[in-house]
């Protein structure tokens, strides 16, 4: 896999943090793409027991292990994961994408320009 600089907010982290807690043996998240929503590709990020196969690690925080899937490391890099609010006291991972054409208007989902 190419470098990939991809940022974790302090906020993102501690949700993480919480949720593993909450995951028993969790060693950390994986996050990948698929495509739904009305435009194109949505995040999945998981807490996992264990490193998914044909992932690979990305060096971020010691707190937790993160896990990438390969096939979507261009589309991720230079994006910023933060946890934020979003009124009516609903919280929820967001992610701050430069690579991303466009995206719904509720956030699920985003495209990108073919190469």
């Amino acid at each position: 896999m190419s470098e990939i600089n991809f940022k974790i907010t302090p906020a993102a982290i501690a949700h993480i943090k919480r949720t593993m807690a909450n995951h028993g043996n969790s060693i950390g998240m994986s996050l990948s793409m698929r495509k739904y929503g009305c435009n194109g590709f949505g995040y999945v990020p998981e807490i996992v027991s264990e490193m998914p196969e044909g992932f690979e690690e990305l060096k971020i925080t010691p707190e937790f292990r993160v896990f990438v899937d390969p096939n979507y490391a261009t589309y991720l890099h230079e994006t910023t994961m933060d946890y934020v609010g979003k009124g009516l006291g609903q919280q929820q991972l967001v992610f701050n994408n430069p690579n991303a054409k466009g995206e719904c208007g509720c956030g699920e989902s985003v495209n990108f320009e073919e190469s």
